[in-house]
């Protein structure tokens, strides 16, 4: 990377980190600046620039420590007496959201193809809760829906990954290949699998019996908590396992078997702040991304798909899976407007760009759609986070609505992170 580009890279972090509190009350989030600062850098610096093995690799550590950071912090053991509401947006609301973005793929971008339309769905239906944070952070939002929404964000990433790694190998695939789930390996997915299993169960039965005996600190488990997730991807590289799967699936088996985590939520701490360095250097890349969908020339198709994804596509799977619950309709509403894409559509695109090259007949509709989308998503989302959150908790507190005030586990400690992601 250039000197020039490193050094606003850096210019950016102190800024955002000097203001962070600030700008959030202006509505003025982190991946508003990082994307519009990484597009100057790139149309200075030229997007040849751009060493995409390099952007790859950041990609995949990144999403590797988002996967377990999310799944290990979301605290699924909480979830026992308030389970139904997350279940029901990520068991039928994020298929149907899925199924419905794959079917209008087709029918708006027909060139794509079956697998192209379904990398495309998968990569722009998981939701990112950190592009509104004043949702889950704003305590006058009824607890269990400010859990839900994180909950569903934490975890839908996760449930996507396969399919978007099955959509890249059926694309990649040989006509006389089969495109199947075996294009992305049975053998990988049972490896990650085991190894999740493994270092989860170890990682917490260990960070346990140290915080017992006393041989660690609140920090040196800080620093632990943060290896694990480098363990896993190192380990399953070594042994040809599925990184992705054996990040999400480890962070769900190591927050569940740790009790360390959750009576010490800031050993965490670490591992959410490296976390937002690497998702905010993501979101710089991610203005290189704008920047070459521009050059690619937007077209109509694109915007239409983006405005649907973000809005019929997302509320209507969401209206059918909340479907009896008794929630009002404002609180239907705010569940299906709050479901901003962000951080993972991102770096699926750029593993997309890595894995297939710019050149490939459909990467250009798949990675315009989805550019469109985050880039919509970004400023809607960020701009209205706080306002349509003060507005729906003024709301709740003039009608006490009692769906939505039944009693619920507080969700795990959260703060706003430099990236927008939510602690």
């Amino acid at each position: 990377m250039p000197d020039l580009a490193l050094a606003l890279v850096a210019g950016l972090i102190l800024l955002y980190a000097l203001t962070a509190q600030r700008s959030l009350n202006w509505n003025i989030t982190a991946p508003m600046i990082a994307l519009v600062v990484g597009a100057v850098v790139f149309r200075l610096s030229g997007l040849a620039s751009i060493d995409l093995s390099w952007v790859h690799l950041m990609a995949e550590v990144t999403l590797v420590l988002v996967l377990f950071h999310d799944a290990a912090t979301v605290q699924l053991s909480g979830l026992v007496r308030d389970y139904g509401l997350p279940l029901r947006l990520l068991a039928i609301g994020f298929p149907l959201a899925l199924v419905a973005t794959l079917g209008t793929a087709l029918w708006l971008l027909p060139a794509v193809g079956v697998a192209g339309a379904l990398l495309l769905a998968a990569a722009a239906t998981p939701t990112d809760a950190g592009l509104g944070a004043p949702t889950v952070l704003n305590p006058s939002v009824p607890v269990r829906v400010r859990r839900a929404l994180n909950v569903e964000s934490g975890l839908n990433d996760g449930l996507a990954t396969p399919l978007v790694l099955l959509a890249l190998a059926a694309i990649a695939a040989e006509p006389s290949e089969d495109p199947s789930l075996f294009g992305i390996g049975v053998i990988p997915v049972a490896v990650g699998l085991g190894l999740a299993v493994v270092v989860g169960l170890a990682g917490g039965w260990l960070t346990d019996r140290s915080r017992e005996f006393q041989w660690s600190s609140v920090d040196s488990r800080e620093i632990a908590v943060f290896a694990l997730p480098l363990l896993l991807l190192g380990l399953a590289t070594m042994t040809g396992g599925n990184v992705f799967i054996a990040a999400f699936v480890g962070g769900l088996i190591f927050g569940g078997a740790s009790s360390t985590l959750r009576a010490e939520p800031e050993s965490s701490q670490l591992l959410q702040l490296i976390t937002d360095l690497f998702s905010l250097a993501v979101w710089f890349m991610g203005g290189g991304l704008v920047l070459l969908v521009v050059e690619f020339g937007i077209r109509w198709q694109w915007v239409v798909m983006a405005l649907l994804i973000l809005t019929v596509l997302r509320m209507v799977p969401v209206w059918i899976s909340l479907w009896g619950t008794g929630f009002r309709w404002q609180t239907v509403a705010f569940f299906g407007w709050f479901g901003p894409r962000g951080l993972a559509t991102v770096i699926f695109a750029i593993l997309a760009i890595e894995d297939l090259g710019d050149s490939a007949p459909l990467i250009t509709d798949v990675i315009g759609t989805l550019a469109v989308t985050v880039l919509i998503s970004v400023f809607a989302h960020g701009i209205s986070a706080g306002p349509l959150a003060g507005r729906y908790a003024a709301w709740v507190a003039r009608t006490h609505p009692p769906i939505e005030h039944e009693t619920a586990p507080e969700p795990a400690p959260t703060r706003g992170g430099i990236a927008g992601r939510p602690g």
